[in-house]
């Protein structure tokens, strides 16, 4: 069953030779249990009003992050394995390469927590990023 939640995504990205970028949201969105995890949706509108739509799962060993809309992209976080695709934003797409080095995340039906921490490489690029995602429930 599908229960609606409030979402508090903290991002922190630090790439080699630029400063650390942290940024935080607060959205809805919706979660979900399925036999083999969780299903966690929200959507992101930018600033031009572009919408990105994202579903994260989490499983045992596993999470995946897909975005479609304004950015596509898919990440799979499992430690110890390199995850490579492609970032495509309006302008065209850059290679994605992304090696998970902490997956945790525990949810349940009062809400819970996903982190992630991970090295990434997009378009050359190198960096550290950490995703932290609050989740609680909606009053009803």
């Amino acid at each position: 069953m599908e229960q609606k939640v409030w979402l508090t995504i903290r991002g922190e990205q630090e790439y080699e030779g630029l400063e650390r970028e942290c940024s935080e949201l607060v959205l809805s969105g919706t979660l979900e249990r399925r036999e083999d995890g969780f299903l966690l949706r929200y959507k992101e509108t930018g600033e031009d009003g572009a919408v990105t739509h994202t579903r994260l799962f989490a499983a045992p060993e596993r999470v995946t992050l897909t975005r479609t809309g304004a950015v596509r992209s898919e990440m799979i976080f499992a430690c110890g394995q390199v995850h490579t695709s492609s970032y495509a934003l309006p302008f065209g797409a850059v290679p994605l390469a992304v090696e998970a080095r902490a997956v945790r995340w525990r949810l349940g039906a009062h809400g819970g927590l996903i982190d992630l921490r991970y090295r990434i490489e997009l378009g050359g690029q190198k960096g550290e990023c950490a995703l932290r995602i609050h989740v609680r429930m909606k009053e009803s």
